[in-house]
């Protein structure tokens, strides 16, 4: 990617955090076909594997969408630095994964870097806030996402300017509308019937 590129992916990126507020979580082909038919503007390609990544990039990038890929849910895959290289020469446009050394791999390739923290316990929640002090991310997602508001200050505190996604559980556009309330910029849900929010 170029440094336009770049910069063009980071400006969409923020828009969404900023205005709309809603990524579609994408897991099969059939839903790839449903959000480009969506007015969502950014993706998570939370499947896809060596062989079918390029591709699936394309048909996200080519519907004019930003995609964003979690390299901790594709097969054949390994956290080594190169596969980051890899992504950003096939089109994504950033990176989700619950591992630091990934995203750092990601950041020195020009990638949106989302570090995913799994919000189970306080034993997970240390683990996240201890990644965040040792890297700091372009966003922070954490699940499920009705512990976002509960955890979203201890977040906040280590660093104010964080950006906070929240994933998973999700229910009605009524828990859209209280995580946005809360003080989350964006929700990540698989459901089609929230991509148009």
């Amino acid at each position: 990617m170029t440094s336009s590129d770049i910069e063009q992916s980071f400006s969409q990126w923020r828009d969404v955090l900023e205005n709309r507020h809603v990524i579609a979580a994408i897991r099969n082909i059939e839903a790839l076909s449903a959000v480009a038919r969506s007015p969502t503007e950014v993706v998570y390609l939370l499947f896809g594997n060596t062989l079918n990544i390029g591709d699936l990039l394309k048909r996200v990038r080519d519907g004019g969408k930003l995609p964003l890929v979690n390299l901790d849910m594709l097969a054949g895959f390994s956290r080594d630095a190169i596969n980051a290289e890899y992504l950003a020469v096939s089109g994504a446009a950033g990176v989700v994964s619950t591992h630091g050394e990934v995203l750092r791999a990601s950041r020195k390739q020009g990638l949106i870097t989302v570090q995913r923290t799994f919000a189970l316990d306080s034993a997970a929640i240390e683990a996240g806030l201890r990644t965040i002090h040792q890297f700091l991310p372009d966003a922070v997602e954490i699940l499920p996402a009705v512990a976002a508001p509960r955890v979203l200050a201890r977040f906040r505190d280590v660093h104010p300017q964080l950006r906070v996604v929240a994933g998973g559980l999700i229910a009605d556009l009524k828990e859209v509308e209280s995580l946005l309330a809360a003080g989350v910029d964006a929700v990540s849900i698989s459901d089609p019937k929230f991509w148009v929010c």
